[in-house]
């Protein structure tokens, strides 16, 4: 049985909704300020606004993954200036500290130490990464930013720099060297590490829409390349092809490792 609460809620609940009810409702939403998302001055979006005594709770960070989230819904409803902002000041954390990709792929640190990946939850307002340990291993949240800023690029919102280049080099690089199709993450819900179909199928679309972007006349001005590796559709599409593989074997379950086995997951919705 359903039960109702708030008057005014109560009001709008029908069986049967035509257009006029539906803007009643997104009216009233708006009204109360449903849709609206507090953020920084840099456009970046914290999980939370804390004060004094919410300070302890650490949700005044900055999670690359909602950034994404929040910045492609403003992206759904026509506001583009607002997912443009956020996703530039994400490229310019990233490459604050792109050394943090660096020495994965030089294997010059240990890929299975999390601390030791590029960190998916920081300061927001400096850019700046946070002293505690924290379960980094998250491929999605990489894979999220990567495919964003490739179709924002693609549909021309966004121009990119050949610094902006040289970074997005790293990534596919990076996905490589961790071997992100048998990579034990975190993923979408920060838990114990395990191969995630949902965390797989992320950094897969990213790198189709790399691929798809490699073939733009806005990137091909570009020379996309980390030191002598160029980034080339051929080297990406074997890239996608190992992901493909395993989620052949995983899906449609999230996890089929012994011992970690997960037969449903709504993080497969994403």
């Amino acid at each position: 049985m359903l039960a109702l609460h708030n008057e005014q809620i109560a009001q709008l609940v029908k069986p049967d909704y035509n257009l006029e009810d539906l803007a009643s409702i997104s009216d009233l939403l708006k009204e109360k300020g449903t849709f609206h998302f507090p953020c920084l001055g840099n456009g970046l979006f914290p999980a939370a606004i804390v004060g004094s005594s919410t300070e302890y709770t650490g949700y005044a960070a900055v999670w690359v993954r909602d950034n994404v989230y929040v910045a492609y819904s403003h992206y759904l409803i026509g506001d583009v200036d607002v997912a443009l902002k956020t996703i530039r000041c994400l490229m310019a954390y990233f490459q604050k500290h792109r050394s943090r990709f660096e020495k994965i792929i030089n294997d010059e640190i240990a890929s299975n130490v999390p601390m030791n990946r590029p960190h998916i939850r920081f300061k927001g307002s400096e850019l700046e990464e946070i002293d505690q340990p924290w379960e980094h291993a998250q491929n999605d949240a990489l894979g999220y930013f990567l495919w964003f800023y490739c179709q924002l690029v693609r549909e021309q919102h966004l121009t990119p720099t050949q610094s902006d280049i040289d970074l997005i080099a790293l990534f596919p690089l990076y996905f490589e060297a961790i071997t992100y199709w048998q990579d034990e993450d975190s993923g979408h819900w920060e838990e114990t590490r395990k191969i995630e179909a949902s965390s797989i199928g992320v950094v897969v679309a990213a790198l189709k829409a790399l691929k798809a972007l490699c073939l733009e006349p806005v990137f091909i001005t570009f020379c996309c390349q980390y030191k002598e590796r160029l980034i080339t559709p051929e080297f990406l599409e074997v890239l996608i092809q190992s992901g493909l593989r395993a989620l052949d074997q995983i899906l449609p379950a999230e996890c089929v490792q012994p011992e970690k086995v997960r037969r449903y997951d709504a993080a497969l919705l994403f």
